[in-house]
């Protein structure tokens, strides 16, 4: 009994254990931030977003068409019945001389022919042998499939492009909020400063309310920034497929991400027509205008098949047909064969415009080709653009910043007013703001670009 006691609760105290370490591992998943590099972001993205998900369907549905059109070559069978009850049987009437050479001229004789039930059951097996569009349909099935693939995989980059670029934006939103938070705290340590000497009379007032004024403006200013690391953050979460509930952070930062850019500048790397998803769809549609092509000149061609058809009939007086009864057997078979011989011109005008599509679509593919090409060149030179702007504006910045610390400084020192500190960091904000906006440009080239090759 002592053993038993022990044992139990031996195994009492392991199921509190366990279910105190079960609620700890909760409550640490719950606390637990979930942080996305942007690969990781694009990945999520690629497997939580709806366009994603209906893409893959695509595929799946192109699957089972190609089974569906293969099963058109297949043997069809089927079975039918058939029941009728005769309220009425019809009357059938002969001349009287077909039984009674003797009967009289204008003599008929009435009588009903058949039985008051009937019933029926027919097999029937067809089985196509050739057909010109059968082969055509066979072909355009799997390429549909194909191309559906090409779809999901479309998808799938335009996807990773919306996440890139929601991720982007969260990245100069954060540097913009960093940005406003450093200038405040500058500012704020200014008017802290400032409010001293307003108490021991060393200043006017009107200075003093100035630093304060320049300090409520910078924190309106960090506040919209931080509303609009928000949106940008809802905006990542809303492209990634990704609950808005739930907590989410970046672990890139924007220094990092621009210098993998500037390494692998877009303005020397080769591009192939080919990866255009433009260019990708007009090409399945002239290969689809082809498939018309061949569908249209199989009307060329005749068709053949075979077809089995076996039924049980059985008639009665009585619904018995469950009884012991006869059932009469019909059991048929054949070959059938369609030879088109001619319909006045018509094929040939068919066969005729869809050719002339086809050559449109190769003149199209031909245009596309060269715009590709210019809007290649016209964007690479934006990018070269931006890029010398996004330095010069950079260095603007750490102009302005090394100025206005040399202005607080000077301020301390009551060498210069506060106006001329408010107007330096107007300055400061001026050029925050234009290297922000030369970032967003370089990267919004980026995306273009990366849009523009199925990237």
């Amino acid at each position: 009994m002592w053993i038993f006691n022990m044992t139990r609760k031996m195994i009492n105290m392991r199921l509190i254990l366990l279910t105190i370490g079960l609620f700890s591992a909760t409550i640490s998943l719950t606390q637990e931030k979930t942080e996305f590099s942007l690969n990781e972001a694009e990945d999520y993205g690629v497997n939580n977003h709806h366009k994603m998900k209906n893409a893959l369907l695509d595929v799946e549905a192109a699957r089972k068409r190609v089974w569906e059109t293969t099963a058109i070559g297949l043997p069809q069978i089927s079975a039918e019945g058939n029941f009728q009850h005769f309220i009425d049987i019809p009357t059938s009437v002969v001349d009287a001389s077909f039984l009674n050479p003797m009967a009289p001229p204008d003599e008929v004789v009435e009588f009903q022919m058949g039985q008051k039930f009937s019933t029926g059951l027919t097999f029937n097996v067809n089985q196509l042998l050739f057909d010109g569009s059968y082969i055509v349909g066979l072909k355009f099935a799997k390429f549909w499939k194909q191309m559906n693939a090409n779809g999901a995989e479309r998808t799938k980059n335009e996807i990773k492009a919306m996440v890139r670029e929601a991720y982007y934006n969260v990245l100069v939103a954060k540097e913009n909020v960093a940005i406003m938070d450093s200038i405040l705290q500058s500012t704020e340590q200014l008017n802290r400063e400032t409010q001293v000497f307003l108490e021991n009379g060393f200043i006017l007032k009107e200075d003093a309310d100035q630093i304060k004024y320049a300090v409520n403006k910078i924190k309106v200013s960090k506040q919209s920034a931080e509303r609009q690391l928000e949106i940008a953050y809802n905006l990542l979460k809303l492209q990634m497929g990704y609950d808005f509930d739930k907590e989410l952070e970046i672990s890139e930062n924007l220094d990092d991400v621009l210098s993998g850019i500037l390494s692998e500048s877009p303005v020397t790397e080769k591009f192939d027509v080919k990866s255009n998803s433009n260019y990708q769809m007009l090409t399945e549609q002239k290969t689809l205008d082809e498939f018309n092509v061949m569908n249209e000149k199989a009307g060329y061609y005749p068709s053949f098949g075979a077809f089995l058809q076996h039924s049980q009939n059985a008639y009665r007086n009585e619904f018995n047909f469950f009884n012991d009864g006869a059932w009469y057997p019909t059991t048929v078979w054949g070959l059938g064969l369609n030879i088109p011989i001619t319909s006045s011109g018509m094929k040939v005008m068919k066969v005729q415009q869809a050719e002339i599509k086809v050559e449109q679509d190769q003149n199209n593919i031909e245009n596309l080709e060269r715009s590709i090409e210019f809007q290649q060149l016209q964007l690479k030179a934006q990018f070269q653009n931006a890029q010398d702007q996004m330095l010069i504006e950079k260095e603007n910045v750490e102009l302005a910043k090394f100025i206005y610390q040399q202005a607080l400084i000077k301020k301390s020192n009551g060498a210069i007013s506060s106006l001329e500190v408010t107007q330096l960091q107007n300055q400061l904000l001026q050029a925050e703001g234009t290297y922000i906006g030369s970032i967003m440009q370089l990267m919004n080239v980026k995306i273009e670009l990366d849009k523009l090759f199925n990237k």
